[in-house]
């Protein structure tokens, strides 16, 4: 069979089995097994596939079908404008985050002005994928990311790398604030997490791609999915400069409740923002009154 029969033969299967957007997934699923570029499946739409090549991508599809990550099986995921490596293990990068770095991105606009370099903690950093779109957007800022997983870290590392931003993303190894130096306090311009946010109760409800292989610390929290989140607000002041942002994203259902009744003094100017879909999942509240802006405000993209 040549590419394009591959491809009408593979979507339909992949659709079978429940796997959304199939024919783009048998697309890139023969693109990596090949190492050729998607157009090229058109340009060279009759290159026949060698039996070596026809036997292996029926092995990926059948893979695929199971319900396995895409993303595990290609090694990495697109992030803001950037390919990340990404494996087995380590929280998947959703497109959805992408607006918690546009909000991050607008809360350090106005700060660090002067010679001092903008200080970020990026907490539960996993394959790193705010920390390096941050540190590749601000030139200036200092990066700390944290993680419980050394694997999560390991690949951080290797991202940040991969981009040239490894000496400005420093990774800590440890639960939330207890990966940091003992005494640190006061010093970080901006906090920003993806924290697991979802109930414990709602796992039989996702996707298997997410339930059934994406480490379960990094997806669930509790009964009401905000165990983490509350440890994440009750820590911050400690270690944020006053006039400070943090920044998390949560659960659809959750953002308003928290900003209404969970962040409160010594948080001011919390507010939320839609993600790609429309559905409020960022927050964001400054530590204090110095400074007031306008946290209502759009958040300017930053890539």
């Amino acid at each position: 069979m040549n590419l394009v029969e591959s491809l009408s033969l593979a979507a339909p299967y992949l659709d079978k089995h429940g796997v959304s957007s199939p024919r783009l997934n048998a697309e890139i699923l023969l693109c990596n097994l090949l190492g050729i570029e998607r157009i090229e499946l058109y340009t060279n739409f009759d290159r026949p596939l060698t039996d070596v090549e026809e036997t292996a991508y029926k092995s990926l599809l059948m893979t695929r079908a199971r319900r396995y990550p895409l993303q595990y099986m290609t090694g990495e995921v697109g992030f803001c404008g950037l390919t990340l490596a990404v494996r087995e293990g380590v929280f998947i990068p959703r497109p959805e985050t992408e607006t918690l770095v546009r909000v991050a991105a607008d809360s350090l606009a106005g700060a660090g002005e002067g010679a001092r370099p903008l200080e970020v903690l990026d907490l539960g950093t996993g394959c790193g994928n705010i920390a390096v779109s941050l540190a590749t957007s601000f030139p200036g800022a200092v990066i700390t990311a944290t993680d419980i997983d050394p694997g999560a870290l390991a690949l951080c590392r290797e991202n940040a790398g991969s981009f040239g931003v490894g000496r400005r993303v420093l990774v800590r190894e440890g639960d939330l604030f207890a990966a940091l130096d003992e005494g640190l306090d006061a010093r970080y311009d901006l906090i920003v997490s993806n924290p697991p946010y979802i109930p414990e109760g709602c796992r039989e409800g996702l996707e298997p791609e997410v339930r059934d292989h994406e480490p379960g610390p990094a997806l669930f929290a509790g009964a009401d999915g905000l165990d983490v989140v509350r440890r994440i607000v009750e820590g911050a002041p400690a270690y944020l400069k006053s006039g400070g942002w943090l920044v998390m994203e949560v659960g659809e259902d959750q953002a308003e409740g928290l900003v209404e009744d969970g962040l409160s003094d010594p948080w001011s100017l919390a507010a939320h923002y839609p993600d790609l879909g429309g559905r409020p999942r960022v927050v964001r509240a400054r530590l204090g009154t110095l400074g007031v802006g306008a946290a209502d405000m759009p958040p300017r993209d930053h890539r």
